[in-house]
Parts: structure tokens; C-alpha cells; sequence
């Protein structure tokens, strides 16, 4: 009934989990291996999986559609190596299959991410033991169960989609896939940076009319914190498509960390003349007073923010930071405890939470807060050389009482 449709390279540590966890409702598997020098391909054979080897020719949407013509099944289940659907969503997945009237349905991606600026990150609860260690991700829809039709194909040579190419019934799904390969690491692992903006640059010559191609380029760009480069190219995406919110607030961002606050002011602006609660258009503000040095506006926005986004633990952070250089360690202790109470895993919160209380001359409240951020994030300098601050004046403390 279903076909899951793979294509690889060097996915040794990833694929044989992967196919195995799918095998209670997969009925075939196709795996397009575009030049695996591990043991990919053994991998897939030994799991029942059938493999093509390709040359690879930087073009995704090319070998996806490969692995569609060699399907067989009705149904055809987009899935990567790295990513998993949680054991108590199999059944349900499988069930969507039994729709007639049904063309396609859009899966929700968690990307797992420790970078909690991310765009749209938000706290890991527990609901599912997919998310592992992993304190927050950040969601993509699009569609990956489809009928196997064939008209239905990939298109874009880089963030390959079919949603252009389907016609019919299109139903969103909440079953989410659960991906691991968005962190640093996976991404440098995999050379991912280099080879999408490559890819990126060579999509907008092909298509200049595209907004889409220039608003992804941008978006590599600001992944790679090349922020003038970024707001180049989405400023080209905003003039093809005005008053679009994603592209406003991308930009208002790329404006903001290339120091030039006013333009980014008045673009974020803009974006909530569109969608007033647009969250991260409301954050940056704040921000921007906060590089302005303006901390008094800088916790009024934030204010803002929490009444209209009660869970933005990021706005109560900003929050603490303000009331931090005004020296109302007290409040800003406070805020920061609200910003963990959101999301108990923030461990720049933890360390701002610790620094605070050693500045407002409690080190022995400190020490616990931040030997728990150490424990979450060892190689953080902040975090150690605060606590062996706190450890001096410990120990200062105790010298005093001794001698008294």
C-alpha cells in the first residue's frame, strides 16, 4: 500500500533505523543512493530495500523523482534517513491511506535544534521520546504522503517540493516527522552550507522572476550569519512579493545584526502593519531597542510581546536582560524564571538567572543555577567564569565567618 521513497549518501549511521521502524506499514522500500562511500547500500539491501545508484548531479528534485517512477505502491511516503514518525503514529499514518477522496497530506517536521533564536523554536514538553535530548525545535510543513501519481514530481533542484505539481484534495496532517539533521553539526557533517547557497545562487539566475528562490538564498545566507549578503537577496524577494510577512521579518533581521536599525525598524514595522501578533517581527523591536540601549522601551515592547505571545520565553529573557542593565536584579531574576518556567531547558536563561544573583550579592543562590547550566552546556565561558567568580566569593564568605 505504501512506497517509502529514500535517496542517500553516506546515511550509515542513519538508514538501517530508519527503514526498520517503517517496516510495520511500508510495504517496499526505494532507496536512489546518489554516492555513498560507507555502507549505505549494504545497509539498504540487508534491510529489503530497493537501491539505485545514481551520479549525483546537485540537482534534488532530479533524484527524489527517480525513486517516485521505480514506486509501485498507491501510496508514496517521502521520508530521510535522519528523520523518524513516532511509533504510536504508524497506525494513524497508514490510516490516512484509506482515504479515496484524498490526494495528498502535509506532514509537520519537528527539526530538532539547540539554537533556540531559531525562528519559531519552541520548547520540547516530553509529548514524544522522539525528542530525546533535544531541548526545542522549530516546524516545516510540507507535503510527504501522496498518492503515487504521475504527474505528481519533485520540483527545484534545492528545497525540492511536489506541492506545485498536485492536483486535488490536500489535507493537513498533525502527525509530525521528527528530524535530527538541522543542528550545526549534521549540517557541517554533510557540507550542506556551501553546496545550498551554491545551489541557491544558481536557482535565481534560472528563475528571476521567483521570489521563492531569492527569499531560500536569503535564508542560507542568514544560516551562515552572512547578513549583508542575506538582506541583498531578500530585499529582491520583497520587491517580487510585497506585504509578505516571512520575507518582512527575514529582512527587518538581516537589517538588525548588519547594524542598521533604522532600516530594520521600519521594514518589522511594515510586517505588522500585515499580521500585527507576528511574533518575531514584535521580539526584534524590542532587540532593537536593546542595541539602541534603550532599555526602558526595549521591556515596554517586551511587555507587548508577553501579553499577545504568553509562551515566548525569549521575550522574557530580552525582559531580564533590560531590567538586568538597570540594575533591578530582582526583576530581572524574575523574568528570567518566567522565560524557564516556559521553557526549563533555555540554559542562557539558567546562566543570566545566575548572574544576576551574584550581582545582586547572593552567590549561594548562584551556585546551583549555574552548575546546572554548566552540567547542560560544559564549554560554556560564561557560565564558567561566572562560577568561579561565585566560588571566590564563596569562599571569601566562609574565610570571614571563620575568622569571626
Amino acid at each position: 500500500m505504501i512506497s517509502a521513497c529514500l535517496i542517500t549518501k553516506n546515511e550509515e549511521s542513519w538508514l538501517g533505523e530508519c527503514l526498520e521502524h517503517l517496516k510495520p506499514i511500508v510495504s517496499e522500500f526505494i532507496v536512489v543512493d546518489t554516492g555513498s562511500t560507507d555502507r549505505t547500500v549494504e545497509i539498504a539491501r540487508e534491510k529489503g530495500a530497493r537501491v539505485s545508484q545514481i551520479k549525483w548531479e546537485n540537482d534534488f528534485s532530479k533524484a527524489r523523482n527517480i525513486s517516485l517512477e521505480k514506486a509501485t505502491q498507491r501510496w508514496i511516503l517521502i521520508i530521510d534517513p535522519d528523520e523518524r514518525i513516532s511509533g504510536e503514529e504508524l497506525s494513524k499514518l497508514k490510516q490516512l491511506t484509506d482515504a479515496k477522496d484524498v490526494i495528498a497530506y502535509t506532514l509537520t517536521t519537528r527539526n530538532y535544534s539547540r539554537n533556540s533564536a531559531a525562528s519559531g523554536y519552541k520548547p520540547c514538553i516530553g509529548k514524544y521520546s522522539e525528542e530525546k535530548d533535544y531541548p526545542g525545535y522549530f516546524e516545516s510543513p510540507k507535503i510527504r504522503l501522496f498518492q503515487n501519481i504521475p504527474t505528481i514530481r519533485f520540483v527545484g533542484s534545492v528545497h525540492e517540493l511536489v506541492e506545485s505539481t498536485v492536483v486535488g484534495k490536500i489535507v493537513n496532517s498533525d502527525i509530525p516527522i521528527h528530524h535530527y539533521g538541522s543542528t550545526p553539526e549534521m549540517e557541517a557533517a554533510k557540507g550542506k552550507k556551501n553546496f545550498y547557497q551554491n545551489q541557491g545562487k544558481k536557482k535565481v539566475q534560472e528563475n528571476p522572476s521567483d521570489w521563492k528562490s531569492f527569499f531560500e538564498l536569503g535564508v542560507e545566507y542568514l544560516t551562515g550569519r552572512e547578513y549583508v549578503k542575506a538582506y541583498r537577496q531578500l530585499e529582491r524577494a520583497r520587491d517580487l512579493k510585497r506585504n509578505d510577512p516571512l520575507i518582512l521579518t527575514n529582512l527587518g533581521y538581516a537589517y538588525m545584526e548588519s547594524n542598521l536599525l533604522d532600516k530594520s525598524e521600519k521594514v518589522l514595522q511594515e510586517c505588522l502593519q500585515v499580521d500585527p501578533l507576528y511574533h518575531d517581527a514584535l521580539l526584534n523591536l524590542g532587540v532593537i531597542e536593546m542595541r539602541r540601549g534603550e532599555w526602558q522601551r526595549g521591556i515596554k515592547i517586551f511587555d507587548q510581546v508577553v501579553k499577545k505571545h504568553a509562551f515566548s520565553f525569549l521575550a522574557f529573557r530580552n525582559r531580564g536582560l533590560c531590567l538586568a542593565h538597570l540594575k533591578d536584579y530582582q526583576s530581572a531574576a524574575a523574568s528570567f524564571e518566567k522565560a524557564l518556567a516556559v521553557f526549563p531547558q533555555f540554559t542562557e536563561a539558567k546562566i543570566d538567572l545566575g548572574v544576576v544573583c551574584f550581582a545582586a550579592g547572593r552567590p549561594d543562590l548562584a551556585k546551583p543555577v549555574l552548575e546546572e547550566a554548566l552540567r547542560a552546556e560544559p564549554k560554556s565561558l560564561r557560565a564558567r567564569s561566572t562560577l568561579d567568580d561565585v566560588y571566590a566569593a564563596l569562599k571569601h564568605q566562609s574565610a570571614i565567618k571563620t575568622s569571626l
